[in-house]
């Protein structure tokens, strides 16, 4: 094909391979070369790329390089034109093909592609090369499909895919064939390591026994750090299955636990939220669970919104610590990042439950409570007691008409009104059923609890607070207070009361559920003891 570039016309040249066994980038370099001496091209600068695939320009340094290059010299510094080997070894992308090709092209650069039968001049030569960059993007998804395909094949077989091994298991390379070159092929099977297979398991059982990552480090040490353990008890390696892109192969390697154990681990496991989201309100972060501060999940300074994060302060100096409560945002990033101070813990958690104590479990904030649903539930009955009556209406005329029938069938016979009686009869019994329904609904329209069943349920849930279990009392905290905000010298209360506390749910007319949210006034002193 006619070179594009006339004589003594300075060049440069990219090639690239992809690292196969029967490519070899010094040919291209060779092909480049002749390609210049033949048609009497100046090569300045030859950029190279070995190994490097062509479905993406990342890694491609060579390829960077020359880009750079070709965006920031002066137009006298740059060549007249850039030979390639073929388009695809410029970029199988065809967005990457056509993006860069004319980022190349827009200062003046002509290209040309040594073994690519591409017209010279004009549109239809831009359509051609259109196509051919179709082309070789088309070949990279149908080389994708194959190899995706064949490492499928080698997973279904038990061979590992590619990567590393997790802990517990070695690599044992296993000879299945000859490559073109006659070189063996060599996959390899994950079997179980004899020295770290029994520690792993031992790990696993005393995650499901629920023993902590720390206590199953000190026992094992089958990993570098505590932390690490989190991830390898979500593997489902483990469990003997064998990934491989979307696929998995259940059995195809030896398992190191039993799917019983899985679930016990899986059912002990804190899944960390997103980034950018936060813990559920429920309390259910694993240092919250643990944590010895009554406030832990509840708590939020009043200043910024951030948690409050319980600690000790002169741990070291004095045998019993001081507790105190801490904007989260203000340990994390500095002082100066919020206004809030530390508080005294015991000062804090003593105003929060007199509170409590106090506003929100008494009975005359039930019993109010318990005026204001059945006042929301009064609404109702106008629409109940006007169904009530219509369906009392509609009992009386299908009872006339029974009657008729049956004056009816007494007269001429049973066969005159027989169809038609039993039409009715079934009738009859439909508005009998829904008008029990609508009478057992008006029925449990009103709350009705008795001052005494208040009382013992509001003594109950008292003492339950007062035990010295710090995760029980909490988790019984957090049923009716909902955010404690703290501030220097005061803070704000956020509480409701769960209804459902004080009778059965099969006896509520509705859902069971909580009071619309109330605040109270929280006021203490900062000073430490």
């Amino acid at each position: 094909m006619k070179c594009p570039l006339e004589p003594t016309s300075r060049v440069w040249a990219y090639t690239r391979d992809s690292g196969g066994d029967d490519q070899d980038v010094g040919d291209q370099n060779r092909a480049v070369e002749a390609y210049c001496d033949e048609n009497g091209l100046i090569l300045e600068r030859l950029f190279c790329d070995e190994a490097r695939p062509g479905s993406s320009v990342g890694g491609r340094e060579q390829f960077q390089e020359m880009m750079h290059l070709v965006r920031t010299l002066a137009d006298e510094a740059l060549p007249a034109g850039l030979v390639i080997w073929r388009f695809s070894r410029f970029a199988r992308d065809f967005d990457d093909a056509q993006f860069y090709k004319a980022a190349v092209r827009r200062r003046g650069i002509t290209i040309a592609s040594i073994a690519d039968e591409i017209p010279i001049e004009g549109v239809h030569g831009r359509l051609v090369e259109a196509v051919t960059d179709w082309h070789n993007a088309l070949f990279l998804q149908d080389l994708s499909r194959d190899v995706r395909r064949g490492l499928h094949d080698l997973a279904r077989q038990g061979f590992a895919p590619g990567g590393f091994p997790p802990v517990g298991y070695v690599r044992e390379p296993v000879q299945i064939g000859t490559r073109r070159n006659g070189q063996p092929r060599v996959v390899s099977r994950w079997v179980p390591d004899p020295d770290k297979a029994p520690l792993v398991r031992r790990a696993w059982e005393m995650r499901a026994a629920g023993a902590s990552l720390r206590e199953i480090h000190e026992a094992t040490g089958v990993l570098g750090a505590k932390g690490s353990y989190s991830s390898m008890f979500r593997n489902r390696t483990y469990l003997g299955i064998l990934r491989c892109g979307d696929l998995e192969v259940q059995g195809a390697i030896e398992a190191l636990i039993t799917p019983e154990i899985w679930e016990a681990v899986q059912a002990r496991t804190v899944r960390r939220p997103r980034k950018g989201a936060r813990w559920p309100d429920d309390g259910s972060h694993p240092r919250r669970k643990s944590s010895p501060f009554l406030l832990s999940g509840l708590a939020r300074c009043a200043y910024c919104g951030s948690a409050m994060t319980g600690s000790h302060a002169n741990v070291r100096t004095r045998p019993n610590p001081w507790p105190f409560y801490l904007c989260g945002k203000k340990k994390r990033r500095g002082y100066q990042s919020c206004r809030g101070r530390a508080l005294n813990a015991r000062v804090v958690e003593a105003a929060v439950m007199e509170a409590v104590m106090g506003v929100v479990l008494t009975p005359a904030y039930v019993q109010d409570l318990i005026a204001a649903v059945n006042a929301e539930l009064a609404e109702d009955l106008v629409g109940i007691d006007g169904r009530i009556a219509q369906t009392r209406q509609d009992l009386e005329a299908v009872g006339r008409a029974i009657a008729n029938l049956l004056d009816l069938a007494e007269t001429y016979g049973a066969q005159a009104a027989g169809e038609r009686l039993v039409e009715r009869e079934t009738e009859r019994d439909h508005l009998e059923r829904e008008l029990n329904h609508l009478q057992l609904a008006r029925a449990r329209s009103r709350i009705e609890v008795a001052p005494e069943v208040i009382i013992d349920v509001l003594a109950a849930i008292r003492e339950d607070l007062t035990h010295e279990d710090v995760q029980a009392r909490r988790a019984l905290l957090a049923q009716f207070v909902s955010t404690v905000e703290l501030g220097n010298e005061s803070g704000k209360l956020h509480y409701s009361f769960p209804l459902d506390a004080l009778l059965p749910t099969r006896l509520w007319p509705v859902p069971p559920r909580h009071s619309e949210p109330k605040t109270c006034q929280l006021v203490w002193s900062t000073q430490s003891p």
